[in-house]
């Protein structure tokens, strides 16, 4: 009968690093996750988290012109609240190209693939923070009309927990996932259903989303340079 060789006593905690570095991100609660995000972010002074759990804050301001080119991503101003979410999309997508210079995360991959220099690199509470913050800047500016800013929210526990930005729809209630995590930086942010979101949605299923950027989900637009 073959033996098994005993697991040296680093193995187990290594592989469990791997594997939340591959499949999953941190699991702190949503109080937690949500008391990271700014409330007050200006377009000239922010922060940025990455590193993972917003280990690593980086100050960033954006220029006039930065500002508006975010902006133009919702003019004409959106007609209706759909509409909206899709221009949500490409400008958190966008938002995460005008930072990524500052805050040195242009290489951010999705999915927290495992990166040698994970400073560069953000895990979904970084998103979901990251995502939170834009929002609140859009709000603040005038630019959301349909839709209102919450707190982020959790899914799974310690294996596989995930966190997503979401907005509410003023008029109906309807509350919606906005998770910029699944692809690499610069990507049109998913939005989907946040009860959708809750029961483990991921790229791919065949659950409808408002914005996402898969081949056969509904575009939020081309991205804008």
């Amino acid at each position: 009968m073959a033996h098994r060789s005993p697991v040296p006593p680093l193995a187990l905690p290594l592989f469990l690093l791997i594997f939340l570095l591959l499949f999953g991100c941190s699991s702190l609660e949503e109080h937690r996750v949500g008391g990271l995000v700014e409330h007050a972010p200006t377009p000239a002074a922010f922060r940025v988290c990455h590193g993972s759990n917003c280990h690593i804050e980086t100050p960033v301001t954006l220029t006039a012109g930065d500002w508006a080119r975010v902006r133009a991503q919702f003019q004409p101003a959106p007609a209706t609240a759909l509409d909206e979410l899709r221009r949500i999309s490409s400008a958190v997508g966008l938002m995460e190209r005008l930072v990524a210079p500052q805050a040195g995360t242009g290489k951010d991959v999705g999915r927290n693939l495992a990166v040698a220099d994970q400073s560069t690199q953000l895990d979904c509470v970084d998103e979901a923070v990251n995502s939170s913050t834009y929002l609140h800047m859009f709000a603040d500016d005038g630019l959301l009309r349909f839709v209102g800013v919450e707190a982020p929210a959790h899914r799974g526990g310690v294996i596989l927990a995930h966190n997503t930005a979401v907005v509410r729809d003023l008029a109906t209630g309807q509350r919606y996932a906005v998770d910029s995590w699944f692809y690499d930086n610069g990507a049109p942010a998913v939005i989907l259903p946040l009860q959708t979101w809750l029961a483990g949605w991921e790229p791919g299923d065949s659950a409808p989303t408002v914005a996402a950027n898969t081949p056969t989900a509904i575009q939020s637009g081309a991205a804008v340079p």
